[in-house]
């Protein structure tokens, strides 16, 4: 009883520690502007003058006086992103007075410097770094802007030069992103240095001024002479910016009811994770609650530290890696159970046990790192999110599940109390009934084979129900305290093409409505107003086309990079049979949830990427854990045969199946827990990844459990009925008496 005072110490010191970290560690998230509220846009970049490129050089100018330009709003957590050869994406959670950042961010600010025919003088590079200042000119009663020189030389070349011109056309006109094709002295003299012109001010010049300060004299307000001031010192764009899409425009108040309800989710989640781990395992499942417990706080903690800021797509992310994590707990509890069964002692089962498990927990989190790791060095946006909490959760996964759950649960088990209440321990060991799992995996390839089928003539024929996301336009997230009325809803946006509009869930207080039209910023505004006057609250898409072209290709691109990534590493790690099968039942999960969302007509957003690549991580590790089971069943039934009869093969498929029955079942029960949860919290914004990822656990645990290894089968006695290669070597000669 003595020893196990320690382990319990170091038990009741983590849970203390990990409630003390709490709030500290959550305090402290970034959360993006669908869990805090603000906006997002992504700028189209292109150059300035008609027939240039844009270069990776004008990408990071522009990414870097995009910086400098936030740097004046005050928004604490800024991310700036450049995606593909010509998009940048700004989010700006926390942000109020959407018009007033958008004009900050995108206008140009391109000051030159032209003569009375508009021939450029000068650009801003003869302007000394964060040199202008507004100021009150008391003399003349107005705000003008001081600059501060910093080529004096090629200023008083050009000055000397324009003051020997005659008189009325000694004048250098400052213009603020002047237009060749709509822009000329010509045309604005009259009203030159008014605010409805680009023409700031004509300065007549007498003589070559060699000066380091120079006053723009122009009609400003106090407020257009600060902006002008904080545009020209944030730099000038060297691009020109259009704005392409903005996927969101979510209120702090809304924004702010999403962080609740995944809070609400996330607790209600781990608590009864915890009940289902404690009722299966018993005390070593309330050690593994607690190393879960570690193990979020770890991951939450480092994506701190790493300044990750917290999306939709990162708990997307965080679903798998709970799923993970508490697979490694389950993974080990059933090996050491495994070993009990055996009748063997309790301390060597534990050992045996954990040696025997550790090679299926490393093979599935090693091809899932890869999936993670290849999707952030292709992936953008979302899909880079994505990857980033996934790394992650799997590197603290292996730490918290693995390593300290199992030192915690080695001290126990040495103090030799539970040597004799194993079950206590443990849990109860059941003896494994002999199914035959190859004959019954013909059953779900024949329903998902008609699922697929099903899927495809419903979208030959029907199409998909492609969200804005994909099509371009305009979805609109509805929130209310009552019930909300789609007909006054619909009467507002009446002049908009209205695609579709629901409720979710059933929910008679949340809802969509979707227009294929893509709204003008006052359109958006006015909508919003409008709606607000209803007590509902918006979270606002606006997408076009050409967004919907690049996320789709990089998304699919990362996909693909990461499918090849894991072939080549179970090909290594195993054998090509195990390779092929594995993608095969990837493709199989995705197919299936494709087919679903088909057949039922449910809305396609780009959030859909995120469920695809948590299947595709979830289902490459169901899968590996079996193959793992199945390479380790064969060397202990067949150690020293080459070729398996078909009976044989069967015979390893459903031991090793039997063998992982309950690992499979326990960890998609665990999984769908936190997605039913969720859902059922009403999470309007990740509906469709909810459903997705719903439909993708329950087909890769059959697939995983049932498809993939009959499959493999298949391929793997076709191999061996392939003829060996014949002997090269040159056959001995006999000859009778010498060497016969």
């Amino acid at each position: 009883m003595k020893k196990l005072v320690k382990p319990l110490i170091i038990i009741i010191a983590t849970i203390l520690i990990c409630v003390l970290c709490i709030n500290p560690i959550f305090s402290n998230i970034s959360y993006g502007i669908d869990l805090q509220g603000g906006f997002e846009i992504l700028y189209n970049v292109e150059p300035l003058e008609k027939g240039d490129e844009i270069t990776d050089e004008d990408l990071q100018n522009t990414y870097k006086a995009i910086i400098n330009r936030i740097d004046t709003l005050g928004v604490s957590e800024p991310v700036i992103t450049i995606e593909g050869n010509n998009l940048i994406r700004v989010q700006l959670p926390g942000v109020s007075n959407e018009q007033e950042a958008r004009n900050r961010i995108s206008t140009t600010a391109v000051l030159s410097f032209r003569d009375v025919n508009d021939n450029l003088l000068m650009t801003s590079d003869v302007l000394g770094k964060g040199g202008a200042s507004a100021f009150y000119n008391k003399e003349k009663l107005r705000y003008n802007v001081e600059l501060s020189i910093s080529d004096t030389t090629k200023f008083y070349e050009v000055t000397k030069k324009i003051s020997s011109m005659t008189d009325g056309n000694n004048l250098i006109v400052t213009w603020l992103d002047f237009n060749e094709e709509k822009d000329s002295y010509a045309n604005s003299k009259d009203n030159c240095g008014s605010s409805n012109t680009g023409c700031i001010s004509a300065a007549s010049v007498s003589e070559g001024l060699n000066t380091s300060k120079v006053t723009i004299d122009g009609n400003f307000t106090r407020e257009e002479a600060e902006l002008l001031a904080e545009l020209i010192n944030s730099g000038s764009l060297p691009t020109k910016l259009t704005e392409e899409a903005t996927p969101k425009s979510v209120s702090a108040s809304f924004g702010s009811e999403v962080i609740k309800k995944t809070a609400l989710a996330g607790i209600i989640s781990f608590a009864i994770i915890t009940f289902i781990l404690i009722f299966k395992y018993r005390f070593s499942g309330f050690i593994g609650s607690t190393s879960l417990l570690v193990y979020i706080l770890l991951v939450f903690a480092i994506f701190n530290a790493v300044d990750g800021v917290l999306t939709l797509t990162g708990i997307a992310a965080l679903i798998l890696g709970i799923g993970m994590a508490v697979d490694s707990i389950i993974i080990s509890n059933e090996r050491v159970k495994d070993e009990l069964s055996k009748g063997t002692k309790l301390l060597q089962a534990f050992k045996d046990g954990n040696k025997n498990s550790i090679g299926a927990i490393i093979d599935a989190n090693i091809t899932t790192l890869i999936a993670g790791i290849v999707m952030y060095i292709f992936g953008e946006s979302s899909v880079r999110g994505f990857a980033t909490m996934l790394i992650i959760t799997i590197i603290i996964t292996v730490f918290s599940t693995v390593i300290l759950y199992r030192f915690i649960l080695s001290l126990i088990v040495k103090s030799k109390y539970f040597n004799d209440k194993h079950i206590c321990l443990f849990g109860k060991i059941k003896n494994k009934k002999q199914v035959d799992y190859v004959k019954i995996a013909k059953y779900p390839i024949l329903v998902s084979l008609t699922i697929v089928i099903f899927g495809i003539i419903f979208a030959l024929v029907r199409g998909f129900n492609f969200g804005v996301d994909f099509t371009g336009g305009t979805n609109i997230n509805l929130s209310s305290q009552n019930d909300i009325d789609f007909n006054k809803v619909v009467e507002i946006v009446k002049d908009y093409d209205v695609r579709d509009y629901n409720y979710y869930m059933g929910s008679k207080t949340e809802g969509y409505i979707k227009l294929n039209d893509i709204l003008s910023e006052k359109e958006e505004l006015s909508v919003k107003d409008e709606l607000s006057s209803l007590g509902i609250e918006t979270s606002l898409s606006v997408i076009s086309t050409l967004v919907t072209e690049n996320l789709t290709k990089n998304a699919i691109k990362s996909l693909m990079y990461s499918l090849i990534a894991i072939i080549i590493y179970i090909a290594i790690r195993f054998n090509i049979n195990y390779a092929i099968s594995g993608i095969l039942m990837l493709i199989h999960d995705v197919l299936i949830i494709i087919a679903v969302f088909a057949i039922f007509g449910i809305s396609v957003d780009f959030i859909i990427v995120a469920s695809l690549l948590t299947i595709i991580g979830y289902s490459i590790n169901d899968t590996i854990v079996v193959f793992d089971r199945i390479r380790e069943n064969r060397s202990k039934l067949y150690r020293n045969k080459k070729k398996l009869t078909k009976e044989e093969l069967k015979n390893l498929v459903n031991t090793s199946s039997i063998g992982t029955i309950n690992r499979s079942i326990w960890t998609s029960i665990t999984t769908i827990v936190c997605i039913i949860t969720l859902l059922c919290v009403g999470l309007s914004d990740i509906y469709t990844f909810n459903i997705a990822i719903l439909i993708g656990l329950i087909a890769g645990t059959i697939s995983s459990l049932l498809i993939g290894p009959r499959l493999w089968m298949i391929l793997e006695y076709r191999s061996m009925q392939k003829p060996e290669e014949d002997d090269d070597e040159i056959e001995e000669l006999k000859i009778k008496g010498i060497n016969s």
